[in-house]
């Protein structure tokens, strides 16, 4: 009898469902409607019908889930359509995955936080490493925005596992990523991926500033390229330390220095050290003064600066010992600027000024100036341009450094805590790098709504 009993419990176990135990489900997400008027982004003295233009709306919807579990386990699942209006193509209105991670709290011990999947994340001011990727023309590979305004994309996830150990006031971040698995048939060359792998240390120093200095160490490994006879591993190997501190009421002040060493792979059998250098300097400040300060004026400043190669085309033909380029990584600054759509972030010094102010009760303008120079001058007469679509221009040349110059007009009006309206109007003024033939302004009108819930 009791061997019919265990038997009759066992069945009863393997039959019943497996399911977690869920102890609370949140669902988020938003909804944005932008219209977008783009003019001469080739920057070309072309005739009317020839030249680079786009008119047209796009919406970009997300939605969240996140379920806490027992035991400190928690779920996230995001999805996202991008398309423009009037698009009616399976690729326009395909829903994707955008988020889908575990994160495992107290994992063996207290101080671990292990999160496992698509995830997001960024550090110091994503002046090297977000989640987000690099935020310029190129290619985001699907969606309906995809060929047509891939810098504005919100994909903004990358998969991988991610260690945090919390020992506050230090916060230590492992994180292992995959950006591109490439062959996994089974057959062929399946060492070709392209990796990144990292570590951040932050550490609040607990001092009346509020000061911290964050310490990095991030490798990016691109094996795809060792299909060519003769090559060797592209790497990036990069340290880099990053401080934040407010010294008096209402500044912030930040600064960050990296350095990229590792092999440049360029053609067959040529590979070349890295040798690039990147460093930023930032200022925030919401002005005191009492008889403005119920406006919140703010004023920003900011230099950056990445090195740069004469000719990246032909990287070693004027010193063949080294590649002084910077890689942008996966930075995650400048987004809705013209210069970030047009250019990567290498051999470059941008300086930045900004100011905003409230003139009434929840709304916010907003202008803001960049100009741009080239860290080495470029050799051979031809500058290459992105483009939002993700196709590229070879815009002629000088060997003059300054790039150009944009301003930036933005209006924002929160209409409720849950819907904000906004503006933005933009002007690119080429320098003198570029040649007579490619000196047309670029504009740029952002309209948009977004509701968030």
């Amino acid at each position: 009898m009791k061997k019919v009993l265990l038997a009759m419990l066992m069945v009863a176990l393997v039959a019943m469902p497996a399911f977690a135990s869920v102890q609370n489900v949140k669902v988020s997400g938003d909804i944005e409607s932008t219209f977008v008027v783009r003019n001469q982004f080739d920057l070309g003295s072309t005739t009317p019908t020839d030249k680079y233009r786009q008119h047209f709306l796009l919406t970009q919807t997300r939605l969240r889930v996140d379920a806490d579990l027992t035991d400190n386990v928690q779920t996230t699942i995001g999805l996202i359509n991008e398309r423009t209006w009037g698009e009616e193509t399976d690729v326009n209105t395909d829903v994707d995955l955008n988020l889908a991670y575990v994160t495992l709290k107290e994992m063996l011990y207290s101080p671990l936080t292990v999160v496992i999947g698509r995830q997001n994340f960024a550090f110091g001011n994503s002046f090297v490493i977000d989640s987000a990727g690099v935020n310029t023309g190129t290619s985001i590979g699907a969606g309906g925005i995809n060929s047509a305004a891939e810098d504005l994309s919100k994909r903004t996830a990358l998969d991988a596992v991610r260690l945090i150990l919390d020992y506050n006031p230090l916060t230590i971040n492992m994180i292992a990523a995959k950006i591109d698995e490439n062959n996994v048939l089974g057959t062929g060359n399946l060492k070709d991926d392209i990796d990144l792998y990292g570590t951040n240390v932050a550490y609040q120093l607990g001092d009346r500033w509020q000061t911290m200095v964050e310490g990095y160490v991030w490798a990016k490994l691109d094996q795809s390229v060792n299909t060519v006879v003769g090559a060797k591993t592209d790497t990036v190997y990069m340290p880099g330390i990053h401080v934040s501190t407010n010294p008096i009421k209402g500044l912030n002040l930040s600064a960050e220095l990296a350095i990229q060493r590792g092999n440049k792979f360029q053609a067959a059998s040529t590979n070349v050290k890295r040798e690039a250098t990147a460093g930023q300097i930032i200022a925030n400040y919401q002005v005191p003064v009492a008889m403005i300060e119920k406006y919140k004026p703010t004023v920003m400043g900011a230099y950056t600066y990445v090195s740069g190669e004469k000719n990246p085309a032909e990287a070693g033909a004027q010193d063949e010992t080294r590649y002084t380029a910077w890689d942008p990584m996966f930075e995650n600054q400048a987004g809705g600027t013209i210069y970030n759509t047009m250019f990567s972030l290498s051999n470059a010094h941008i300086l930045t000024t900004k100011a905003s102010v409230k003139p009434i009760e929840d709304v916010t303008a907003s202008v803001q100036l960049d100009n741009l120079w080239l860290d080495k001058e470029v050799r051979g007469g031809s500058l290459t341009v992105l483009r939002p679509d993700g196709s590229t221009l070879a815009a002629s040349s000088t060997t003059n450094k300054f790039i150009g110059s944009e301003i930036g007009v933005g209006l924002a009006y929160a209409y409720t805590d849950d819907v904000t309206l906004g503006a933005k109007f933009n002007w690119f003024t080429p320098g003198e790098l570029f040649a007579s033939s490619n000196q047309n302004v670029a504009s740029q009108i952002l309209v948009n709504a977004n509701v968030n819930f």
